[in-house]
């Protein structure tokens, strides 16, 4: 009986040991559902002044996705970072999103590779039409300071326009808790759009440019149609599991210019509607 029992105590004891193992060293990549069953979020404000005029569930915390580069771009002009700059890619940047998706995943949407050398121009159009988030991070890391430090930039200028509910932990956007509200990102983006360079090349349907070493083309490109049929004058998107479908768009019609910015929409056509129903306003 003594040696069955101590039979058993060891199976235990293996089995402990072997779920704890498994627990502690796969990687987590479930995404965070305490979003799920949040309504979608807007806001519409008057471009040239700011002001408030309408919006649904606008003080709505929830993950900005890839709008995030809205603040990155603004730090990055901060920084007064060279464009004109020629880096060759490294494969730490690449390989930047690896934690936060599965594996296969491809979230850069521009075939840049380890060794590639380009521009910082084109990393910052690769960012701003095609979201690449690879991009976003080799301009962080020619801003002239750490990524920690750049993040910090990120939030001490959220806490200067005065947003309380915005927090921001990496530059791309991909983290989901990069969060904040539809009300927020507005100001955000009106702060953005008010800079030619951002918003000029967010608006674009596509780019080219040539990888300097071996003189590929490499094409970025906007898959954003339906948008860009509303012909914005600054348009970024953002996308993920946690945030759904996010948008913050500068648009102008007739006298009226103004931000609009929706997160939270289950698909396409309920995010464009909600921009419809807000030009209206």
């Amino acid at each position: 009986m003594i040696k069955i029992n101590k039979i058993i105590n060891h199976f235990l004891l293996y089995t402990f040991v072997l779920t704890n193992f498994v627990f502690f060293v796969t990687p987590c990549l479930a995404a965070d559902n305490s979003y799920e069953d949040l309504g979608m979020s807007s806001t519409i404000l008057n471009a040239s002044t700011g002001k408030y005029i309408s919006g649904q569930n606008p003080d709505q915390i929830l993950p900005y996705a890839s709008l995030t580069k809205l603040m990155t771009a603004l730090v990055l002009l901060d920084l007064k970072v060279n464009l004109n700059k020629k880096v060759v890619i490294k494969e730490n940047q690449i390989n930047y999103v690896d934690p936060y998706i599965d594996a296969g995943d491809v979230t850069s949407g521009i075939n840049i590779k380890t060794g590639d050398k380009v521009t910082l121009n084109d990393m910052w159009n690769a960012m701003l039409i095609a979201s690449s988030n690879e991009a976003a991070i080799i301009l962080v890391d020619n801003s002239g300071i750490s990524r920690a430090k750049f993040v910090q930039k990120m939030n001490s200028k959220a806490k200067a326009l005065g947003l309380k509910n915005t927090k921001f932990t990496d530059p791309s956007g991909i983290d989901p808790k990069n969060i904040g509200t539809a009300r927020e990102m507005a100001l955000i983006a009106r702060r953005a759009y008010s800079f030619p360079i951002i918003r000029t090349a967010s608006a674009k349907p596509s780019y080219k440019f040539k990888e300097i070493l071996s003189g590929r083309t490499i094409s970025v490109v906007s898959r954003n149609t339906s948008l860009l049929a509303m012909k914005p004058i600054g348009m970024k998107v953002g996308y993920l599991t946690e945030a759904k479908i996010n948008v913050a768009l500068r648009l102008k019609k007739g006298t009226k210019d103004r931000i609009i910015v929706v997160l939270h929409s289950p698909n396409n056509a309920r995010r464009n509607s909600e921009i419809s129903r807000l030009m209206l306003k």
